[in-house]
Parts: C-alpha cells; sequence; structure tokens
C-alpha cells in the first residue's frame, strides 16, 4: 500500500485497508487484544518494582507492547514475553525483524552514486532480497495455517481469508500479506517511539504528569 504506484490498484488497496481493516468498528472488536496486553505490562511493571523503586527499560517494553497488540489481531498469536505461542516461531520472527529494522535504516552508496552499481556491489540488495524471502515465507505460513483451520478466529488474517472467497481476484494471497506488512512496519515502531516520546515529555514536565496522575485518579 505505501509504495504502489497511484491508480485503480492503490485505489483498492485504499478502500480495502479503510473499510476492511482500519475503521472504527473493526478496530473496536479487538478492544479486548489491547486491554490485555496493557494489563500485562502493568503487571510486569509492578513485579519489577515490588520491593521499591527499580529502572526499567520503557523501550523494549513497549516496542513489544505494540509487536503483540499487531501480531494478536493479525494473526491471534504473541511473540514476545513469557506466553508465547511457539518459541521457536518467536525466536525466528524476532530475529527477522531484527534485520529488516537494520536494512530499513541502511543507505545504499549506489542510490546516490549510480555508477558505484556497476562494479557489482550488491551486498546491500542481497541482504535485503534474503530478509524480504524470509518475510515473505513467514507471512505465506500464517496465511496457509489459518486457511487450513477448521474454525475460523477474529483474526485479520481470517477476515480478510473469508472475503478472498467471495472476491477471489481483490483478496489474493499476495494482497493480504502484504496489508499485514504494512501493519507490521508501519504500526508498531511507529507507535511505540510516539509512547516512549510522551512519556519522556511526561517526565521532563512534573507539572502536566501531576494533572494527568490526578486525571487518571478521577
Amino acid at each position: 500500500m505505501s509504495s504502489a504506484p497511484y491508480g485503480d490498484h492503490w485505489r483498492n488497496l485504499r478502500r480495502i485497508g479503510s473499510i476492511e481493516i482500519f475503521s472504527s468498528s473493526r478496530l473496536n472488536m479487538f478492544l479486548g487484544i489491547r486491554r490485555d496486553e496493557v494489563k500485562r505490562l502493568l503487571h510486569n511493571l509492578s513485579r519489577n518494582s515490588r520491593q521499591g523503586f527499580a529502572k526499567v527499560d520503557m523501550r523494549a517494553m513497549l516496542s513489544q507492547l505494540t509487536y503483540n497488540i499487531i501480531m494478536r489481531m493479525v494473526a491471534g498469536k504473541r511473540y514476545y514475553g513469557d506466553d508465547v505461542s511457539n518459541k521457536e516461531e518467536s525466536r525466528r520472527f524476532r530475529e527477522m525483524l531484527e534485520e529488516l529494522v537494520a536494512c530499513s535504516g541502511t543507505s545504499n552508496p549506489g542510490d546516490f552514486l549510480p555508477i558505484l552499481n556497476w562494479f557489482g556491489s550488491k551486498g546491500i540488495e542481497k541482504k535485503i532480497r534474503r530478509v524480504a524471502k524470509r518475510m515473505d515465507t513467514m507471512l505465506q505460513g500464517l496465511t496457509d495455517e489459518h486457511q487450513t483451520r477448521k474454525e475460523s478466529r477474529n483474526t485479520m488474517i481470517d477476515h480478510l481469508l473469508s472475503l478472498q472467497k467471495s472476491q477471489p481476484d481483490y483478496y489474493t494471497d499476495q494482497i493480504i500479506k502484504g496489508l499485514i506488512m504494512v501493519m507490521l512496519v508501519a504500526g508498531t515502531d511507529t507507535t511505540s517511539v510516539t509512547l516512549e516520546w510522551a512519556m519522556a515529555n511526561l517526565l521532563n514536565h512534573p507539572h502536566i504528569l501531576k494533572k494527568a496522575r490526578l486525571e487518571l485518579d478521577d
């Protein structure tokens, strides 16, 4: 969706996103997941500070929070924390995400000086292709798993697969995998960083923090 050229295909993706994924009614269906994950986060924080004040890595915790929320909405699985669905699958997912984040922040010298591409400097491209292949394999595995499951669950994949039966030309596996990719890449790190900065600003402005605490107490 984020890289498709403007045209019929892009408008189709935008329609699917606005109606079937990001609509208020669809997001409200996952309210229980968000509440549960926030409750788990607060439980971990309170457990760490039972004996007094304790240092915690909020950046990592908020990142895990957003990834678990998105993955439970998409596939009904948790990949971070104690209660994970499959430890080996969770490990592979975390490793792949680390590679994906590393690739997204890497610049290719050939993009600035195209002549460098003539010398066969393809290390970055090879790495990106390898990560893309692993990501595609994982997303295809999730899609196939939901297709073969007899009972349907309240997940994005199940919903899109149900639409695929009536409109196979619109809701292809490739479209479904692309939409999941958008949610993972664009909806996780951005959210956790925003929460982190909000907390940092509250800590740097104690009078605002006090006001927020009073509002929560009320």
